[in-house]
């Protein structure tokens, strides 16, 4: 979720928008801190290799309801937009990123992944190993483009909104931040291990890293600094300062992004806090999208159910049950359960990953008039 440019939306509603999505603490959990206390948690039990694999299957049965729909409703609302997009309800140069993002890049991306997946076969990895680190790349950026969107969105609805230079530094503290983790990620033995899939493995020397890890400390004291000149101009009310967004920002860039290889039962568990702090604002939408179209709330709450379990049924089609089929037909076996790669479930996840990252950057850029709306519209009850 790209949030860039949230602050000063407008609230056309002619009652008074809420200055959380679900809740002060809800807010504060959801975004960033029970992945807090996750860390915590798992700090101090130091699981042995018996219990971190049972988190990881813990954390793939979670992904079916959490992590899977959180992709599938950035297409069920992507695509659900092309009514606005046929009838020029969208600025123009929306509608042209939206023609990019939903038609002409994922075409181009299919087809290169059709020629690296034929080419792997062919005993030619490199190609699928350049695609594959090519979505790590881009979950990394997502991420902390989310992480900043966090934090503007948070202002927005408190509209307690951040100093330019307080903007400026934290969006570049996350692009320094972004470049630090991939320098780190590709030379720690989880991204080896990940990268070597397709027989991929990046040798970035030691000073590159640290190169690289030199602007991520210095914006994060420049961030820091000018995040608490930016709070101090505002009026002290607690409840009114965008906290939970700075805790989604910093939780976002260190404890996932920058940090995440530090604890390796923990890691397991970050795609799941990411895509929970992504349905935060996408549930809050959508509740109030429907609550504007439905004047029953029990009708509201249906919708909302049939909504995720759409989502559901997705991501278990696109991450699981298709590419699980083509690869059983191709080589006899379930993928995990035969020895070689999966090579279409790697093609299927690659490609939503990287598609997930080009449509966010137009479902939530500026000039979407249905986030203005109905992201800070209060919610009929």
């Amino acid at each position: 979720m790209h949030t860039t440019s949230l602050d000063n939306a407008a609230n056309p509603a002619s009652v008074p928008a809420p200055k959380h999505l679900h809740g002060p603490w809800a807010d504060a959990l959801l975004l960033g801190g029970a992945s807090i206390m996750a860390f915590v948690l798992l700090r101090a039990i130091s699981p042995n290799g018996a219990q971190v694999a049972a988190l990881a299957v813990l954390a793939m049965v979670l992904a079916n309801f959490v992590n899977h729909p959180h992709f599938a409703h950035s297409y069920q609302m992507f695509y659900g937009s092309w009514r606005e997009i046929r009838s020029d309800a969208f600025p123009s140069h929306l509608r042209v990123r939206w023609y990019l993002a939903g038609i002409y890049l994922p075409a181009a991306l299919v087809l290169w992944l059709a020629f690296s997946a034929w080419r792997w076969t062919q005993g030619e990895s490199w190609l699928m190993a350049s695609s594959l680190n090519l979505m790590g790349a881009l979950v990394g950026w997502h991420y902390v483009k989310q992480g900043f969107g966090m934090a503007m969105m948070d202002a927005a609805l408190k509209k307690n909104y951040w100093t330019p230079e307080a903007r400026k530094a934290m969006l570049w503290n996350a692009y320094a931040c972004w470049l630090a983790a991939w320098a780190l990620i590709n030379t720690s033995h989880a991204g080896s291990a990940f990268w070597g899939f397709f027989g991929l493995k990046l040798d970035i020397p030691g000073y590159a890293v640290a190169l690289a890890c030199v602007p991520a400390m210095a914006t994060t004291v420049w961030a820091s600094l000018a995040i608490v000149n930016s709070l101090a101009r505002l009026p002290y009310r607690w409840g009114d300062l965008p906290l939970s967004g700075v805790l989604a920002y910093y939780v976002t860039l260190y404890l996932w992004t920058i940090f995440s290889w530090v604890d390796a039962a923990y890691m397991l568990l970050i795609p799941f806090f990411h895509s929970l702090q992504y349905l935060t604002v996408v549930w809050r939408y959508k509740k109030n999208e429907l609550g504007c179209l439905r004047e029953a709330a029990n009708k509201t709450i249906s919708d909302l159910v049939r909504f995720w379990a759409n989502g559901v049924l997705l991501g278990a089609l696109g991450f699981w049950l298709l590419p699980a089929g083509i690869d059983y037909v191709a080589s006899g076996h379930l993928p995990f359960i035969s020895s070689g790669p999966a090579l279409a479930l790697a093609v299927f996840w690659i490609f939503i990953n990287v598609h997930h990252y080009l449509i966010d950057n137009v479902l939530w850029r500026q000039g979407n008039p249905k986030v203005n709306q109905y992201l800070f519209l209060a919610a009929k009850k």
